[in-house]
């Protein structure tokens, strides 16, 4: 591990944590290594970086955040707001429509869309996702008026589902074969 103020055995303070509109002309940002410690990077969070934060360009309207901890900038993540039609619906269980007596909801399902998720190595294993997820879930709490919105929604690796998002924070995830799958939590 780099030494840059923190190591594992260090306490880490949520309250250090600060998440910003991301607006190119005004954070500079450091090169930061996204990529998992083998090396890879399935989810292609590294070239994202590069092409959409660290050189500011942007081809969607997506909304992008970076996270700063005290006076290092340390990651980012990415949010849109999305529908998933009937395919994509019949992934994700159905749910009942409050106030009516009959039937299931079969429209298409309004959904926070967690495009892209990075955490510097340096910062990994100090809960930081369970920030951003908070973050989304007020986010979507404050925005929801009206209700649409069912789902927050990310994609992600496997094995981070099953050790991380499901048993921790309650996401449930779809697919039974390969290495990435839908991660998904109702709003209520």
């Amino acid at each position: 591990m780099k030494s840059i103020g923190m190591t594992q055995t260090t306490q880490f303070d949520p309250n250090g944590l600060k998440f910003k509109v991301f607006n190119p002309r005004k954070h500079q940002l450091p090169k930061i290594n996204f990529r998992q410690t083998n090396g890879e990077d399935p989810l292609s969070v590294q070239e994202y970086y590069e092409n959409y934060i660290f050189n500011g360009k942007s081809d969607t309207d997506e909304v992008k955040y970076v996270i700063k901890y005290f006076d290092n900038w340390i990651g980012f993540f990415s949010i849109d707001l999305t529908r998933l039609h009937t395919k994509q619906s019949e992934l994700i269980p159905q749910y009942k429509v409050k106030g009516k007596k009959e039937g299931f909801y079969q429209g298409p399902t309004c959904a926070l869309l967690i495009k892209k998720i990075g955490i510097d190595q340096n910062y990994r294993c100090y809960g930081i996702g369970k920030y951003i997820m908070l973050f989304c879930s007020g986010l979507v709490q404050t925005i929801n008026k009206d209700k649409l919105i069912k789902l927050v929604i990310f994609k992600t690796t496997r094995s981070l589902a099953e050790k991380i998002y499901f048993p921790k924070y309650q996401f449930s995830f779809t697919g039974t074969s390969g290495k990435l799958v839908w991660a998904f939590k109702r709003i209520c």
